[in-house]
Order: C-alpha cells, then sequence, then structure tokens
C-alpha cells in the first residue's frame, strides 16, 4: 500500500500544471515559443482560435494584450506591434523572461519552451571511461527490463569495451534492489556478457559524444513546484557528471538523454560480425 502512494505522489509531482497563475519564465507574445516575438507567433494565434491549431503551452505567452484571455485581439495586438509601430506586448514583454505581474487570471504554462536556462555544447568523445547508473528519489521505479547500468571503456589498444546490466522481475528469495515502488514487488540485476563495440557503434557512439546539448542551471520550473522523478539517470565521461534530472544544476538535455539511453538499449544485441 505505502509504495503504491509514493508511486502516485511522484507521478503526480510530474503531471501537476505549474502555477496556473504567474508562472515564472515566458516572453508576453512568444505563442509558438520559439524565443522571440514575430509573424509566426500572430499566425500561431489564429491558427490555434480558428484552424484547430495546437493549444499554446503558455497562454500567457499567448496573451500579447495581457487580457486575460487568448482570443483575436491578441493576434491582432502583435501584428500592430511588430507593423504599424504599436505597443509592445506588457511585462514581462517581447524580450526578457518574467512572470505576469497582473492578478491571477488564470492562464498560465505547461512548459516555459525558450525561458529555460542556456543549452550549451560539450564534447566528451574523448572519454576514457563512460558510465551509466540510476539512483531514485522519493523510492525507486527503475525499468524493468532496460539498460540498469553501463560502462564503456576506451582501451590502450583503441578499442572500446563494454558491459551492460539489466533490470528484471526477482523471485521470492532473490537478492532485490531496495525501496522499488511499483507493481514489481521485486527487482534484481542481470549482468549481459561483457564484449567490444563494432566500428558502427563506435561511430554512432561518438556522434552522439561529440556535440552533447547540456544546462548548467535547473529548469524554471523548479522554482515553482517540486518534482520527485523517482528515478534519475546519472551519465559520466571520466570526471564530468550529468543526470536527466530538470532540476540539476548540471544535466542533459531531456531529448538527448532519451537519445543516449536508447543507443544503450541497441548495444544489448551484438551487431552481426
Amino acid at each position: 500500500m505505502l509504495k503504491t502512494l509514493l508511486l502516485a505522489i511522484c507521478v503526480a509531482a510530474l503531471s501537476v500544471s505549474p502555477c496556473l497563475a504567474g508562472f515564472v519564465g515566458f516572453r508576453r507574445g512568444d505563442t509558438n515559443g520559439d524565443g522571440n516575438v514575430d509573424l509566426s507567433d500572430g499566425i500561431t494565434t489564429l491558427t490555434y482560435l480558428f484552424a484547430g491549431g495546437e493549444d499554446p503551452s503558455c497562454e500567457d505567452a499567448a496573451d500579447a494584450d495581457d487580457s486575460g484571455a487568448v482570443n483575436l485581439s491578441d493576434a491582432v495586438f502583435t501584428f500592430l506591434y511588430l507593423f504599424t509601430g504599436g505597443e509592445p506586448p506588457p511585462p514581462p514583454g517581447p524580450w526578457d523572461c518574467g512572470d505576469d505581474t497582473r492578478a491571477p487570471d488564470g492562464l498560465g504554462c505547461r512548459d516555459i519552451g525558450s525561458c529555460d536556462p542556456e543549452l550549451l555544447s560539450a564534447d566528451v568523445s574523448s572519454f576514457d571511461r563512460f558510465s551509466l547508473s540510476f539512483s531514485p528519489g522519493l523510492g525507486f521505479c527503475p525499468q524493468i527490463g532496460k539498460v540498469f547500468e553501463a560502462s564503456i571503456t576506451h582501451e590502450d589498444d583503441g578499442s572500446y569495451s563494454l558491459e551492460l546490466s539489466i533490470l528484471v522481475a526477482g523471485e521470492p528469495g532473490d537478492e532485490c534492489l531496495p525501496d522499488i515502488i511499483g507493481n514489481v514487488p521485486c527487482a534484481r540485476v542481470v549482468e549481459l556478457e561483457p564484449r567490444s563495440l563494432g566500428n558502427d557503434e563506435i561511430a554512432e557512439m561518438l556522434g552522439l559524444f561529440t556535440d552533447m546539448e547540456i544546462y548548467h542551471e535547473p529548469h524554471q520550473i523548479c522554482n515553482c513546484i517540486a518534482i520527485d522523478p523517482c528515478r534519475i539517470g546519472n551519465f559520466r565521461w571520466d570526471e564530468t557528471n550529468l543526470n536527466d534530472f530538470m532540476c540539476s544544476d548540471r544535466r542533459l538535455d531531456r531529448d538527448l538523454a532519451a537519445v543516449i539511453l536508447d543507443f544503450l538499449e541497441s548495444l544489448r544485441t551484438p551487431p552481426n560480425r
């Protein structure tokens, strides 16, 4: 019962719409979240209103005139500002990220998009040893049947040796991981047979690790609500440590972390030789 409750708390923390009013981190008028207020934002607003376009990820940003609602007047306001010298969108304005200074209007943001901290790049392809591990937040919900630990070592002869382990459902009496939450009462680690990477795998790996997208600040959503990820992926290249937790100040772009995990999953099956 307790484990089920903890899992529900973790899921709720990740799905709550943060600070529905006055959420920190948007540019007013930037409907499409690309970091600029331009013609495309007015068109995005019109498409949403009249052509079945997707809901704006940040309604506060789409509310260009700060009327408290997203409607035709917002697109008109944007066009007047851009092309006839009209007034710029009210605070926080179209240039700087900020919050909504008016009284609560019921609008909010699911995603702050371009107001996330600056995305930087790093090259870690010259590593001697790469490793992946997972650590818990509140409880622990690693994925059964997926890679749980990984290490890739650059050997003296230029080859790359691989070690992988996966997580499987355990049986009574097995040595189970502690604090697992979810529907599996026991999970245990199974090590796969070590091997060397093939040439194509090495090329794909080095391509991933040459242009790494990273942040050195937490996501701004973490200033707004507490988030417990339940499972944190820890990625290490020699002395460079990053993870996929959005509230960490040294984190991988989430899409990149997912790509790396997919790559490691693909290494479970050796290539045909």
